[in-house]
Parts: structure tokens; C-alpha cells; sequence
């Protein structure tokens, strides 16, 4: 029997992302609003809290020196991230594959993670030098767990009886993983890879806090000594828009390699 293809306009798409985005934008709107007001009030002192309108006027005349700052930001970050997926897909297939990498890698895995990074970080701007290469370290180390644990989670709940129907129809290792393994571990791999795309932004402003140079972290540092509360949340305020945008990327290319999603989600 056939079923004909459910279609959606452009218009109930756009009040899908409308119902998605609008009730968080306008809480956020509300809350800045009532900071306004308590700062207009002077209930809420500049020197604890700075007026919304304060820190986005900061943000439009300071983005000339916001500009470095952010490119360094976004450069690190950006390098980092691309590097931890690389890492952490690299561990995944190698503990799946080989029972011995498991069983030596996948403890120190998870003891990597309980070093916080605010301590660790110190001591690889020391061992390291102040350079690039630290900051590239510390986003590395923060952001590969997330992806190394959904691949391998991904790749070991994979039905097994797909995998012996597989086997008996003569594929190989690589056919498996092609046409089997990583297709079935593509939702648990992205859910790790949005958390690791959050951290990234994240891990690099920390390292900068540690080191010198240019960076939004730096600058954060830089307006709070010298009192300049608004910069200093005008640079949250970027780094928080950053850090949106590589969710974002992420997002898009998640739906993009699975295609198949979009359709189960039809049919629902």
C-alpha cells in the first residue's frame, strides 16, 4: 500500500522554530529588562553588576579591541575542537577494535577527566611555554572525552546480529564499519560532539586565563583589573555567541550526515 510522503511548508516550519526559540529568547529579554530596571533603581550597583544597556553599548564601541581577541579566541577554539574529534574518534575505533587498548586506555580516559582543568592548566602553560600550543593542549583534553565515550558507546551497542549477518555475507572489517558500525553510532557520536562543540569555546578561555597573549579570556581579565565591568560581560556575551555558533555548525552537519533522521521524524 503506498502512503504518500508527509510534506511541511515553509510556514509550519517556521513556526516549529519559532515555538523552539521564541520562549527562551523572550525570557532572556525579560531578565535583561529587569536588571535594567534595578540598575536604574540603584538597587544593583555597576561595580557588582553593570546595566544591560551598559554592556551592550560597550559591546558596539570596544569591537574594535574586541576583534583580536575573538579571532584568537575562535582560532584556538576552532583548531582544538577539530584536533579532540580527531583524537577521540581515533581512540574510540582503536579501544572497540582491540580489547588490550581497552583495557589500558579507557581508565586513563576517564582519570584525564577528574583533573579540573583550572588546576591543570597552569601546569601545561608551564611545561609548554606561553604559546599557542598549551591553550591547543588544554582544549584538546577537555573536549575528546565527550567524543571518544559516545563513539565507543555508539560502536558497542551496535545489534550484533547485524554485525554475523555481515559476517556470513562475506564482508570484511572496513565494509562492516562502513556500512554498519558507524551508521548505527552516528546519533550517540553526535550527541557527544555538541557537548564537546560547547566545551571547546570554553576550555580555550580557561587557558587563556593562565597564559598571555590575546584571547577574550585575557581581556576578561584585563577589563576586571582595571574596573571596566561592562567590557568584561560584553566578552561573556561573545563568548557565550561563539560557543552557539559551534553548536550550531555541529547541529547542521548532524543533520546533514544523517538524512535518514529527518525522514523517521516525518513519518512520527
Amino acid at each position: 500500500m503506498y502512503f504518500p510522503k508527509k510534506e511541511h511548508s515553509y510556514g509550519e516550519l517556521l513556526l516549529r522554530v519559532l515555538k523552539l526559540i521564541l520562549p527562551p529568547v523572550l525570557f532572556v529579554i525579560l531578565l535583561l529588562l529587569v536588571l535594567q530596571v534595578f540598575a536604574d533603581s540603584g538597587v544593583l550597583k555597576s561595580f557588582v553588576l553593570p546595566a544591560p544597556t551598559t554592556v551592550f553599548h560597550s559591546l558596539g564601541t570596544d569591537m574594535a579591541l574586541f576583534s583580536p581577541h575573538l579571532v584568537q579566541t575562535l582560532k584556538v577554539a576552532a583548531l582544538g575542537f577539530a584536533l579532540s574529534v580527531i583524537v577521540g574518534v581515533l581512540f574510540a575505533l582503536l579501544m572497540y577494535r582491540f580489547k588490550a587498548v581497552y583495557r589500558i586506555f579507557y581508565p586513563l580516559v576517564l582519570v584525564s577527566q577528574t583533573i579540573p582543568t583550572m588546576v591543570i592548566t597552569p601546569v601545561i602553560v608551564l611545561i609548554f611555554g606561553y604559546s599557542d600550543l598549551p591553550r591547543l593542549f588544554v582544549v584538546v583534553l577537555t573536549c575528546f572525552f565527550p567524543v571518544t565515550i559516545s563513539l565507543f558507546r555508539g560502536l558497542s551497542s551496535v545489534d550484533r546480529d547485524l554485525l554475523r549477518l555481515m559476517q556470513t555475507m562475506g564482508a570484511g572489517s572496513w565494509e562492516t564499519m562502513r556500512h554498519v558500525l558507524l551508521p548505527a553510532s552516528m546519533p550517540q557520536f553526535f550527541s557527544g560532539l555538541r557537548i564537546s562543540a560547547t566545551y571547546s569555546v570554553m576550555a580555550a578561555v580557561l587557558a587563556e586565563w593562565s597564559g598571555g597573549g590575546d584571547g577574550l579570556g585575557i581581556l576578561m581579565l584585563r577589563s576586571k583589573r582595571s574596573f571596566r565591568f561592562d567590557r568584561m560581560f560584553a566578552a561573556v556575551i561573545l563568548i557565550i555567541i561563539l560557543s552557539l555558533v559551534f553548536y550550531g555548525i555541529v547541529v547542521v552537519l548532524e543533520r546533514l550526515m544523517m538524512p535518514w533522521q529527518r525522514s523517521l521524524k516525518q513519518k512520527d
